[in-house]
């Protein structure tokens, strides 16, 4: 029951944020949308930040876990762009509000899993070992400052361009520039 009650406020504030801003929602309203008293809400968050920090660590562990083919980018990417698409209004009010470090935080943390499983188990296969770890570290870094860069340009543009199309894009020209460089 508790784990259906928590399940329910999370939804209640997801909702909520997909009708207004995060700064106009109190934990007044969730409790009257779920039907609970503010004990039960308090007895399974501390606050509305709380609900929003668990639903977005939930969600950004459960792409974490999802054991996609390691050889294509797109795969996570995606993951990720149709999880903010599906609840696109309440991630700009997230965004856009002051507590959008949280959302940055756990973006910077699955762009540097995205990097890790996705970019670099790929790059190892073309012989980048040979660089030392701390140049590894350091490329690795900018892959990720890169991909979280696009993502956040994204939603600062309210998502309205396809992200995805965009990405599958570069992919190509990358590839295209690579082979060229081949046969040079």
């Amino acid at each position: 029951m508790a784990g259906f009650t928590k399940e329910i406020i999370i939804q209640a504030v997801i909702e909520l944020l997909n009708e207004r801003p995060f700064s106009q929602i109190t934990v007044k309203d969730v409790v009257e949308k779920c039907g609970i008293n503010r004990n039960t809400f308090y007895y399974h968050f501390r606050d509305l930040r709380d609900v929003m920090e668990y639903a977005l660590k939930r969600e950004m562990d459960r792409i974490m876990q999802s054991h996609l083919e390691a050889d294509d980018i797109m795969d996570g990417l995606t993951q990720v762009m149709e999880l903010f698409q599906e609840n696109k209004k309440a991630i700009l009010h997230i965004y856009r509000s002051m507590d959008r470090a949280v959302l940055q935080q756990y973006l910077d943390t699955l762009c540097d899993y995205i990097v890790r499983e996705y970019i670099w188990q790929s790059r190892s296969r073309l012989d980048v070992m040979q660089l030392s770890e701390e140049d590894q570290r350091l490329l690795k870094n900018v892959d990720k400052c890169l991909l979280e860069g696009i993502l956040l340009d994204w939603l600062e543009h309210g998502m309205k361009e396809d992200l995805a199309a965009d990405m599958r894009r570069v992919m190509v020209i990358a590839e295209l520039a690579e082979k060229e460089k081949d046969l040079s």
